[in-house]
């Protein structure tokens, strides 16, 4: 775990936002990082040098847990709302392009999804596409886009960090995942 230095002033500036008794110094630069990120767009895959990003193995996924997308990528496409679900999401509807039925879309893609509207136990609609995916972990989704991807031949580029947090696979640092069409 890197240590970091700071001035006095800058420490009793934290504590002003921290809650006595419940925050660290972490949990409260992570809550002023949030609240940063949620102003302006995370950076651009072109403002990240690509040798700072590990290169991750489809074949053998790390944990994503504590992973926050920053730009997603599907068959040159930048995707708007980055987040792991919003990727999958936009994984089935290029998907559906490319399979003709709902029971062969099922056994290529490895997440919870019935045919029509289902908006309970924390299932979304894809109106375009007429089926209900239910939400999954960084970890489960991960694995849906890569097998789309890699069964279907569609090229996708994902790059994310993982958050400063213990239990992250890798805390602070960046990933991309790269599969080529």
């Amino acid at each position: 775990m890197p240590q970091i230095t700071i001035d006095e002033s800058t420490f009793e500036r934290l504590q002003v936002h921290a809650k006595p008794l419940v925050d660290t110094v972490d949990s409260v630069i992570n809550r002023g990082l949030d609240a940063l990120e949620a102003l302006g767009s995370p950076p651009t895959p072109a403002a990240i040098e690509p040798n700072t990003a590990r290169k991750i193995d489809p074949r053998a996924l790390p944990s994503l847990t504590h992973t926050k997308v920053l730009d997603a990528v599907i068959e040159g496409d930048s995707l708007a709302k980055t987040n792991w679900n919003a990727a999958l999401d936009e994984m089935l509807r290029r998907t559906s392009k490319h399979i003709d039925s709902f029971e062969l879309l099922r056994k290529t893609c490895p997440a919870n999804m019935v045919q029509g509207r289902k908006e309970d136990d924390g299932y979304s609609y894809l109106p375009e596409i007429d089926i209900s995916v239910q939400g999954q972990d960084s970890n489960a989704a991960c694995r849906a886009i890569v097998a789309l991807a890699q069964n279907l031949g569609i090229g996708v580029d994902i790059t994310f960090m993982w958050r400063p947090k213990d239990k992250a696979a890798f805390p602070g640092e960046r990933g991309r995942l790269y599969i080529p069409a």
